[in-house]
């Protein structure tokens, strides 16, 4: 029962995340914050549930101690590095089957795991407050446009992609510029005062979507195919207390065109 719902937590917490991440944008930067808890705490509680369950196939069903989770922490780069290796030991040698790890895919987990570590977690608080973190390190959220946004720019946005929202932009500057008052910040705090720079972002913003998704989720792919992996084993170790991981991380065994398409995510709406 116990680890049945932490699967479903740790699944659901990923769909939520990831869910509220396609809605997030310059104008609605609440959808970060949500996006960057439930990714982190999703990507936390799913590999150390993959920690769990790896070390009780391992040690003929027993569940390792509070003090041994305990010492793994929050830290979301190591318990993903960890996953890689563990990957070795159930057969997932294919790259496909490996842990991503492009620079745009660095970005993601670097964020997130200073985010989980409670590093800038809270950030605004700390700004206004004058924590000393707040000097070395950026908003998690400029943090994510720099790491994340601007190379899958540098990738995929093309010079016809950029013509054709600086067109789409003027033209709408023109209609309304007049009539318009706009007053907006950036994802790195600069300030949005015209409509075209507002109209600019937008299109930048819905044009990077698709993409953050997908590499976000090719992360998640990785460790959902492992908790498959293991939970197998267990059920032929006949583990009785280990659920089938599958019936939880299905979702996220998807190609990467789904994972860009699909906007909205639930382990209880498949």
């Amino acid at each position: 029962m116990a680890l049945t719902r932490e699967a479903a937590l740790a699944a659901e917490h990923l769909a939520i995340g990831v869910t509220a991440l396609g809605k997030a944008n310059y104008a609605q930067h609440a959808y970060y914050g949500q996006a960057f808890f439930a990714l982190s705490i999703g990507l936390e509680r799913a590999t150390k549930l993959a920690l769990v369950i790896d070390h009780a196939i391992k040690n003929s069903g027993t569940f390792p101690s509070k003090p041994v989770l305990r010492r793994y922490g929050h830290n979301l780069k190591d318990l993903l590095e960890r996953m890689n290796e563990i990957a070795r030991d159930y057969g997932l040698s294919s790259a496909e089957d490996r842990l991503p790890c492009t620079n745009i895919h660095r970005g993601v987990i670097e964020t997130l795991s200073d985010f989980a570590m409670n590093i800038t977690r809270y950030y605004n608080l700390d700004f206004v407050t004058g924590a000393p973190t707040t000097i070395h390190h950026d908003d998690p959220m400029s943090a994510w446009f720099d790491r994340v946004t601007l190379p899958i720019l540098d990738l995929h946005y093309k010079p016809r992609n950029k013509r054709r929202h600086d067109q789409d932009a003027r033209l709408i500057s023109q209609l309304i510029e007049g009539d318009s008052f706009v007053l907006y910040h950036h994802e790195t705090g600069k300030v949005l005062d015209s409509v075209y720079e507002a109209s600019m972002q937008t299109a930048i913003t819905n044009f990077t979507e698709p993409y953050t998704r997908m590499y976000v989720m090719q992360i998640i792919r990785f460790v959902a195919r492992l908790l498959t992996e293991i939970g197998d084993a267990a059920q032929k170790k006949g583990l009785a207390d280990i659920p089938s991981m599958i019936d939880f991380f299905a979702i996220f065994h998807n190609s990467d065109e789904y994972f860009k398409d699909r906007r909205t995510w639930s382990i209880y709406k498949p």
